[in-house]
């Protein structure tokens, strides 16, 4: 199956497809039908067994997009074994559909920068280094990878700004920070820079070696934080997320607005761009984040009705 993965990701990619995250699942796919010595035409319990697998919580949601994945691979397989079986689209449910962040609370983020800012030193800076990513992507909502993407150069605190440069659908943001978050990194640069490069180009959060932190080990990091800081998630995730700190930052802001009477529409726009988001209907998303903000939509769907439904 492996093969059969290989040559369909090549011929697709020929054509111009790029399949960067369906390609890895895939993948995946065929390592589990090679590891059961699945020979011959697919079948819908295998198709089904391996969408399914290792799935918790959210296992609907993942399981049903598993399967979209590997239905197009499934059809173009059915040319050279004409029984492979096709499972109903949507027999696992929507694939494509946002799950319920878990929205933090000031006191779980101040639990979780306090942990970071006490982890064992298996090197001079690794405290204080969590602390500050964490801190800095909870203050401007900062992807994960965005974070650790940033150079020394990218961060200029005395202007009170950092640069964020060609991440996700190709764009860069320049972002404004509070000034309490300046602080915090001016302190966390000055004890960088007295063990680390102070090149431009050098990684603003580098690990041991100077390098940029690799992603998966701050997961890690942050999965081994939670049992000893007693969180329940709240929302459709098995646990809280780093991601759920930029979908705090975003809820808050707006919540912040709304009670300061500022005009949402006109706030979306701006956190539309902060956030580094393609569509505006991404960022109405944050709408639903939590009770309060669902007041508005209530409101505006009232004043729609009010008026005709004419807006």
């Amino acid at each position: 199956m492996q093969a059969a993965v290989a040559l369909y990701l090549e011929d697709r990619r020929r054509l111009g497809f790029v399949l960067a995250a369906p390609g890895t699942e895939l993948k995946r796919f065929a390592r589990y039908a090679d590891a059961r010595a699945h020979r011959g035409p697919l079948t819908q319990e295998l198709l089904l067994g391996w969408a399914r697998e290792h799935v918790h919580r959210t296992s609907d949601v993942t399981a049903a997009r598993r399967l979209e994945v590997v239905l197009p691979f499934a059809a173009h397989y059915r040319q050279f074994e004409p029984d492979t079986e096709l499972p109903p689209r949507g027999i696992l449910g929507r694939g494509h559909r946002r799950l319920a962040p878990h929205i933090y609370t000031d006191q779980e983020i101040t639990q979780l920068l306090d942990a970071a800012g006490g982890l064992t030193l298996t090197w001079s800076l690794r405290a204080l280094t969590y602390r500050s990513l964490f801190g800095l992507i909870a203050a401007a909502g900062l992807r994960l990878s965005e974070a650790l993407m940033l150079t020394r150069g990218d961060v200029d605190l005395q202007v009170a700004a950092l640069t964020v440069r060609q991440t996700k659908f190709h764009k860069s943001r320049c972002l404004p920070l509070h000034p309490s978050t300046v602080r915090e990194l001016e302190k966390y640069r000055q004890a960088r820079d007295r063990c680390q490069s102070t090149d431009d180009s050098a990684p603003f959060f580098a690990s041991y070696d100077g390098g940029h932190l690799p992603k998966r080990t701050v997961e890690n990091v942050f999965l081994r934080l939670q049992p000893g800081l007693g969180w329940r998630a709240r929302g459709d995730h098995l646990y809280p997320r780093i991601h759920d700190l930029r979908h705090t930052m975003a809820v808050r802001r707006l919540q912040s607005w709304r009670e300061s009477g500022q005009s949402i529409d006109h706030a979306l726009f701006w956190l539309c761009t902060y956030l580094g988001h393609a569509k505006i209907s991404d960022t109405y998303w944050y709408l639903t984040g939590i009770p309060e903000l669902m007041d508005t939509i209530s409101e505006r769907f009232e004043r729609f009705l009010a008026q005709g439904g004419e807006q």
